[in-house]
């Protein structure tokens, strides 16, 4: 599907799948967490900062000769103690997400989810999580 109007969902199909996570998964996750720090849920990236990143990844893998281009979405935790001066220290024990090039082409569809992402390219992260807020 290379049709932009065939991903999109209406606002109350996004309401579906955020209820049915928060049911499910996420109640999960926090049985897990001190009460009253439930973990992450939004992420947010500035836009800008997010459409340089897909301009890099993109000029990153033509210089490569990848022709059908994807970008990853990972999920990560970051470690109780800091590992990287940029990241906000009240992030900490949280849940993340991360960007990453990804060769459509390089992987059938199962295999992609065990495949790495594009070697040595650049990753994305440290935008803004809430909770905390």
């Amino acid at each position: 599907m290379k049709n932009l109007n065939d991903h999109l969902l209406n606002s109350k199909q996004a309401e579906i799948l955020s209820k049915e996570y928060e049911r499910t998964n996420y109640s999960q996750i926090n049985s897990s967490r001190p009460s009253g720090k439930p973990d992450s849920k939004h992420y947010i990236y500035d836009l800008e900062v997010l459409q340089e990143y897909i301009n890099l990844i993109r000029d990153d893998m033509e210089k490569r000769g990848i022709r059908n281009k994807g970008i990853r979405i990972s999920l990560g935790k970051y470690p109780d103690i800091s590992f990287d001066p940029r990241l906000n220290p009240d992030f900490l024990g949280y849940q993340t997400i991360f960007f990453s090039g990804e060769d459509m082409d390089g992987a059938s569809a199962t295999d992609r989810v065990e495949s790495a992402p594009i070697p040595d390219g650049p990753v994305l992260d440290f935008g803004t999580i809430a909770p905390p807020y």
